[in-house]
């Protein structure tokens, strides 16, 4: 299965990808895996319907042509041990609050029974499949609740902005990053420090926050350890990044909104 995932994901992948000038350069999972000279249209919101059909529709537009027409906020692309930072001190918020509610459950609603963890209990039952299952059930069901907070937890975070542009955690808000949407990106030759052009740049909505959430907690529950590849592509986004049309950048309080040249 994770030679499969490996192979086909990668392609699943560059469907979501705009239009590059130069495709070859996408980093993908495997230097062996190439594009053939494909190219995938971006795609954007439906066009109004009283424009003229002369005009390209918004289905077959580029990143470059969505950001020449309705301009883009520059951005500068956050490294990527900044990332990993944000995530490792949400890890250690979150595993504070996993101790919460594990301690709530078992002391005060008793969800567990303790004395099935007894070692000389359990080494009677070792190869006993009935009491393993005994054994698991509770801590399966607890570790649905704890991800299922875990997912509020982050879409509140991540769609409440208080005044900023785009939502971050705690994780990332220490470390000066910021969550915005982005249906186009293109990069910004001739800085010092990677930086983009993006549309619209607005900031998260529950739902796509929510969305965001869910599927990151997916790709790293089963995906493991594929998952620690997806932050290979473009502009340091990973995969859920794609899958929902966000970005990680780094806080920017008056972006710069231009068109692209």
């Amino acid at each position: 299965m994770y030679q499969n995932l490996s192979t086909c994901f990668p392609y699943y992948m560059m469907t979501f990808q705009g239009l590059q000038n130069n495709p070859t350069n996408v980093p993908l999972l495997n230097n062996n895996y190439q594009f053939q000279g494909q190219q995938f249209p971006f795609q954007v919101p439906n066009a109004p319907r009283n424009v003229p059909e002369t005009q390209p529709q918004n289905e077959t537009l580029t990143p470059a042509e969505v950001i020449a027409r309705h301009g883009g906020y520059e951005y500068i692309i956050p490294p990527l041990y900044k990332r990993l930072i944000a995530e490792f001190i949400d890890f250690i918020l979150l595993f504070i609050l996993k101790l919460i509610v594990t301690f709530i459950a078992v002391d005060m609603f008793e969800l567990i029974d303790l004395d099935k963890f007894d070692f000389y209990k359990f080494s009677e039952n070792y190869d006993d499949y009935k009491y393993a299952m005994e054994l698991t059930s509770g801590i399966l069901f607890l570790e649905v609740i704890y991800r299922m907070l875990v997912c509020v937890y982050e879409a509140f975070c991540l769609c409440g902005s208080i005044g900023r542009t785009g939502g971050a955690t705690p994780g990332k808000v220490l470390l000066g990053l910021r969550v915005v949407t982005a249906s186009a990106v293109i990069p910004v030759e001739g800085r010092p420090k990677e930086t983009v052009l993006l549309y619209p740049g607005r900031p998260l909505t529950f739902l796509v926050a929510l969305f965001r959430s869910l599927m990151k907690n997916f790709l790293i529950s089963l995906l493991f350890p594929l998952c620690v590849v997806l932050f290979v592509f473009k502009h340091n986004r990973t995969g859920y990044d794609l899958l929902c049309g966000v970005i990680v950048v780094e806080e920017n309080m008056f972006p710069l909104r231009r068109h692209a040249p």
